[in-house]
């Protein structure tokens, strides 16, 4: 056998070349050393012929196998360019080399149905079924051909049932058969037949658990409204197919679990649960099917079987961000925040969540009073997203819980730079109200009294509504108190203070304000009155109101009220020691009483914020 090409003429002319060469000196010393040897191999690659061992010769059955894969190769080449009668006439020749490919022969009468040669396509699957008549596939083929394309014929639509119904006879034990003779009656509104031949399929004897498994699946497309909720006879038939499944499957994880879900689907969640704890006793490292146990536990309503079946998962795969995930979503659903965060926390360090999946999990720290964790988070994730002002925003509400004031501050400052560009939006009156209070609290008077200005400047620019009316009062509220506790500004604190009054009557801490503030002008018993009603608007008791109570009492010579009112205060903080000391002092009659100034005709308070 010849084998030519580009390659093999170069060999020769090498090897002819080089027989010419050494016929020459110098190279006769090296002809003697190799001897005939050089002969013999120009004879061999030149002018002889050898046949291929036995064992490389194909036989007949194996030179048809390969003329059919040349020509299926060729005709998935010619149907992929849309060449259809081309790859027709190659897979047929296929068939005629191969005649046993049945799915080509349906193949092939589907290509030949597209270009019009219906009675070819089917005198095709008619010869295909004669070659094959043991192989059930071939009948469905047939039937399946004449019930797309001879439907509209009484002669067809009854060929396609006989055909199939023949197969059924003959191949009782193959579900493809019953499958599509099932889908036939259901197609004609013949339930009652189908019913039928999937109750007779359901009564015979077989060992194969497949079977059973195909035929439930067969059963459940026959009647998909299956419910647990009812005792149905379709019902009950179809769970006589799945326990003989069951029955077959011996120890078969993936029959039971493919059981299971059938009971799962069904709604009948003990058998379901009963089917997958049998896999995992097997095979206790099968998340999957952990995962659907607690499905089935969150159908039945069982919650904490849902969680400890996910804290399982977890202890076997620590590392599954959705496992946390799931656990999240109940703890959340329950307001558990605590329980939720570490999941979502976990879960986000796996998946590398986005910076808004992060902003979220703050907040809900935050939300939660989680607040040495969210500090820890966020300055991760202020890390992680250098850029994002959302997270120097965030610090600034737990560092401020926490008060650890200097780093809020740094935070704040960090936050403004950050949003001045693109989000505005963040540096609104809240923003700076808290970033002057951070300051305030931190001792840097000057810098939140700036910063407090600005606040109210913001707030002049919104509409009046109860929120922001309320809002306005703690400001102007916030900077007066805190020129009366610093002594600086004593009449334009006291009209802020009376402003944040009109805003906001009914609030106790302005009207404590107000108080103090006509303590601070030696205003006693306008002090008292007001002090007391700021007493009686607090929902709960406050030191600090019994201390400024205590104090109008004594300076209006009322020394046994001042010293009731100054026992409560050190009852509810007895390691404040300047009230402990109060106390001594007014016990021990030793406080210099101030003379009350006169009552003064309050000055017009500040107009509100507009």
């Amino acid at each position: 056998m010849q084998r030519g090409g580009l390659f093999m003429s170069a060999r020769r002319c090498i090897v002819a070349y080089g027989v010419l060469l050494f016929g020459f000196s110098p190279f006769s010393r090296v002809k003697a050393e190799i001897g005939d040897d050089l002969h013999d191999f120009a004879e061999i690659y030149i002018d002889q012929y050898f046949e291929p061992e036995e064992e490389l010769i194909l036989s007949d059955f194996g030179k048809k196998k390969s003329q059919a894969l040349a020509h299926y190769s060729l005709g998935r080449s010619f149907e992929a360019r849309g060449q259809l009668g081309q790859a027709i006439e190659s897979y047929k020749r296929v068939l005629r080399n191969q005649p046993d490919q049945h799915f080509l022969a349906r193949k092939t009468a589907y290509l030949l149905a597209r270009n019009g040669s219906n009675d070819e396509a089917l005198k095709l699957l008619e010869e295909n079924l004669e070659k094959n008549p043991d192989e059930p596939y071939s009948h469905i083929a047939l039937s399946e051909y004449l019930v797309t394309y001879q439907s509209n014929e009484q002669s067809g639509r009854d060929r396609a049932f006989s055909v199939i119904e023949d197969a059924v006879s003959q191949f009782p034990d193959e579900p493809a058969v019953y499958e599509h003779l099932v889908k036939l009656y259901l197609m004609n509104n013949q339930r009652d037949e189908a019913r039928r031949l999937i109750a007779a399929a359901a009564a015979r004897e077989n060992s194969d658990p497949t079977f059973w498994l195909r035929m439930g699946a067969i059963a459940v497309r026959a009647w998909p409204s299956l419910d647990g909720g009812g005792a149905s006879q379709q019902m009950a038939l179809v769970n006589q197919i799945y326990g003989k499944a069951l029955n077959a499957a011996k120890g078969d994880s993936k029959v039971v679990e493919t059981v299971g879900d059938y009971y799962h689907a069904t709604r009948q969640l003990d058998p379901a649960i009963s089917a997958y704890v049998k896999v995992i006793q097997k095979e206790p490292d099968l998340l999957s099917v952990r995962e659907k146990i607690a499905h089935v536990y969150g159908a039945k309503g069982d919650e904490e079987k849902v969680i400890s079946t996910l804290l399982e998962i977890l202890e076997i795969d620590p590392e599954s961000a959705r496992t946390h995930k799931q656990l999240a979503q109940i703890f959340m659903r329950n307001q558990d925040y605590p329980s939720a965060i570490p999941h979502l926390r976990k879960s986000l360090s796996i998946t590398k969540g986005s910076a808004q999946e992060y902003g979220a999990l703050g907040r809900m720290m935050i939300e939660a009073d989680e607040h040495e964790a969210a500090v820890e988070f966020l300055e991760d994730a202020a890390y992680l997203f250098p850029d994002s002002p959302d997270f120097p925003f965030l610090l600034t509400f737990s560092l401020s819980s926490l008060e650890r004031w200097e780093e809020s501050i740094k935070q704040f400052e960090t936050t403004a730079k950050l949003a001045e560009d693109d989000q505005l939006q963040m540096l609104n009156e809240s923003f700076y109200f808290r970033y002057a209070a951070a300051h305030e609290r931190f001792g840097n008077i000057k810098e939140a009294e700036g910063l407090f200005q600005k606040t109210i400047e913001l707030l002049s620019e919104k509409d009046i509504d109860e929120q922001n009316q309320q809002f306005a009062a703690t400001v102007y509220n916030y900077l007066g108190y805190m020129w009366l506790e610093n002594d600086m500004n004593l009449d334009e604190a006291g009209e802020l203070i009376k402003t944040a009054v009109d805003l906001d009557p009914e609030s106790g801490a302005i009207a404590d304000s107000l108080g103090w503030y006509y303590f601070k002008r030696e205003r006693f018993e306008e002090a008292k009155a007001e002090l007391l009603r700021a007493e009686q608007l607090f929902a709960e008791p406050d030191p600090v109101i019994f201390d400024h109570i205590a104090r109008a009492f004594y300076m209006l010579g009322e020394r046994e009220e001042a010293i009731d009112y100054m026992k409560k205060a050190v009852e509810m903080d007895p390691e404040n020691a300047e009230f402990v000391d109060r106390l001594k002092s007014y016990e021990s009659n030793t406080v210099e009483i101030s003379e009350p100034a006169s009552k003064e005709e309050p000055p017009a308070a500040l107009e509100p914020a507009a």
